[in-house]
């Protein structure tokens, strides 16, 4: 995982709950972001008990939600 793969990955996820609200409405977006943020924070979690530290655990658990995009 690269940090531009998650910088890709953030925006395709922007990209994909603005879709949402735009044809579902605002709560699907809602969902889609609330579950987004929601896996963010479980990997803020994760990383900070892994032994991580400030932007070093932010940086993790942005990689672990975001990265996925390296993959495309």
């Amino acid at each position: 995982m690269s940090i531009d793969g998650a910088h890709a990955g953030l925006a395709i996820t922007i990209f994909i709950v603005v879709l949402f609200a735009g044809i579902g409405g605002v709560v699907w977006a809602l969902i889609v972001g609330g579950a987004v943020a929601s896996w963010f924070t479980v990997s803020l979690v994760a990383a900070v008990g892994g032994g991580r530290r400030g932007w070093a655990a932010a940086k993790r658990a942005y990689l672990l939600t975001f990265g996925w995009a390296s993959w495309l």
